[in-house]
């Protein structure tokens, strides 16, 4: 298999977004297998609001996000690979009840978490306990989850548009994970933040290392990506 994990749902995670990133093909049993795997994390110790819960391997490290920033806190790293994992099974556009049913249920999880949050004044519509968990909630919209509420979508944009630095990035937020999470919206939403971005990552891509680690070869991609399209 080249893309499932039994050991790690962060890394079968992170092959499966690798994989769809460069447009990798995955043949259909493996991605039933992938499926499997996934939803039965779902219900498992340390499953956050009903999503996919890390196996205990991953909880004895970081979890590292796909640009290659870290999450540290373990509820963080229950959280985020909560919405990775639902975008990843969704991604994966498979048909079968055992999935559908286990979307729904990690959607009206999420939904019910956040619902508690927003009763909390420190807390907006669109916006999740922290700025890394947001972009971890709005990767996940943007793959069609929580019924695809785009409403929560451009709630989330404004949110982060308030916190733009005026230097091409935004305050407290994983840049380059901020980016990726951008990349995956459709332009329509993202084209604000993105032409926000563009001056920032022209310069980065002048200066691009070719031969760098795995992060820096997504990371640039994902520039490229994000200025073919607004150019």
């Amino acid at each position: 298999m080249k893309y499932l994990d039994k050991s790690s749902l962060f890394q079968t995670v992170d092959n499966v977004s690798e994989a769809l990133l460069f447009d990798l093909d995955i043949e259909k049993d493996e991605k039933l297998l992938i499926a499997d795997f996934i939803v039965n994390q779902q219900g498992k110790p340390a499953t956050y609001a009903d999503t996919f819960a890390p196996t205990e391997n991953d909880l004895q490290r970081d979890l590292v996000l796909f640009t290659g920033e870290k999450i540290r806190s373990r509820v963080g790293k229950c959280h985020m690979i909560g919405e990775e994992a639902s975008r990843v099974i969704r991604k994966l556009d498979l048909p079968v009840d055992k999935v559908t049913n286990a979307l729904k249920k990690a959607d009206r999880g999420l939904s019910t978490q956040i619902n508690k949050l927003l009763d909390d004044p420190r807390y907006e519509y669109g916006m999740y306990c922290c700025k890394s968990c947001s972009c971890g909630l709005w990767i996940n919209l943007a793959s069609g989850g929580l019924d695809n509420n785009r409403n929560m979508l451009k709630a989330g944009l404004a949110f982060l548009k308030k916190h733009r630095d005026n230097k091409g990035k935004w305050k407290g937020f994983p840049y380059y994970y901020t980016l990726y999470v951008l990349n995956e919206m459709d332009i329509e939403l993202a084209a604000d933040e993105l032409e926000y971005s563009a001056p920032v990552i022209e310069r980065r891509m002048r200066k691009k290392k070719r031969d760098g680690n795995k992060y820096e070869l997504r990371r640039n991609y994902i520039c490229e990506q994000i200025l073919d399209k607004i150019n």
